[in-house]
């Protein structure tokens, strides 16, 4: 069953990106990359003065003193180092955002994208299944706020149960190969939880009961979280593809099985 639900995750997502651009739904996968180029131009407007400031106080500490002594060719590559120091401080500063950026992005996008990720959600299941949900404004609120709720509560766990491993393997370091896994397989199941937690809301289930339904269909979780978590670590790229493929294929993969379990057919669903 773990293996059949497995290979079922690992499937749906994969047909997820074909089913977006053949049912309209390739402009999601412009959504994430705008929202990132905001949050980037946000991030580096907010610490523009900061950097600028701490810039200039590491290039003045770093800066090489000049001396009457030094021969002539030898202060003007002292002068030049010192002229530019700044400058590279400055790059290298903000490079360092722009890599803290991409680290934290994936639960950023979870938790900012909510809206978008349950609407694809919902709309794949439309079109599977001809179930229709009115659109509502106030449910997509509810849904949004639940799924970025979902989003910062998993991401919380991931990060206590990380730094309980990172522990472990500290005090038993040769553990450490095991830890890398384990560490993999913890992120892409909150990330595979997070995508399942859309189909469940519609289900009106509540979080309690969500997570027996993740835990009920593990290798569809597993397997979705572990794409998405592969996919992300791709530049642009990730930020593009992943987040819609992953909503739209833990929709389709819940949706066939259901299907499964009241029929017993297992052709995919387009």
């Amino acid at each position: 069953m773990f293996n059949r639900d497995l290979r079922l995750g690992i499937s749906t997502f994969l047909r997820a990106f074909g089913f977006a651009l053949r049912h309209g739904m390739g402009w999601m996968f412009f959504v994430p990359v705008l929202l990132f180029a905001l949050l980037v131009w946000l991030f580096f407007t907010l610490l523009n003065g900061p950097v600028h400031e701490l810039s200039h106080w590491l290039a003045q500490w770093l800066e090489i003193p000049l001396t009457e002594a030094d021969p002539s060719f030898w202060a003007t590559i002292k002068d030049f180092v010192n002229g530019a120091r700044e400058a590279v401080t400055t790059f290298l500063l903000q490079v360092a955002i722009l890599y803290v950026l991409f680290k934290i992005n994936k639960y950023l996008v979870l938790i900012l994208l909510s809206p978008l990720l349950a609407y694809a959600s919902e709309r794949t299941e439309e079109i599977l299944t001809g179930r229709t949900y009115p659109f509502d404004w106030k449910q997509l609120i509810h849904d949004a706020l639940r799924g970025a709720l979902i989003a910062a509560r998993n991401g919380f766990l991931e990060l206590g149960l990380s730094v309980g491993i990172w522990v472990l393997t500290l005090v038993v370091p040769i553990l450490a190969p095991l830890s890398a896994l384990a560490l993999f397989a913890l992120s892409s199941y909150f990330y595979g939880f997070s995508m399942v937690d859309y189909v469940s809301e519609r289900r009106k289930l509540r979080i309690s009961e969500s997570v027996r339904a993740v835990n009920d269909r593990l290798g569809v979780v597993l397997a979705n979280g572990a794409l998405f978590n592969l996919v992300m670590k791709l530049p642009l790229f990730g930020v593009m593809f992943g987040p819609a493929m992953a909503a739209i294929g833990a929709s389709i993969a819940l949706v066939e099985h259901e299907r499964r379990q009241a029929t017993g057919t297992l052709a995919p669903l387009r």
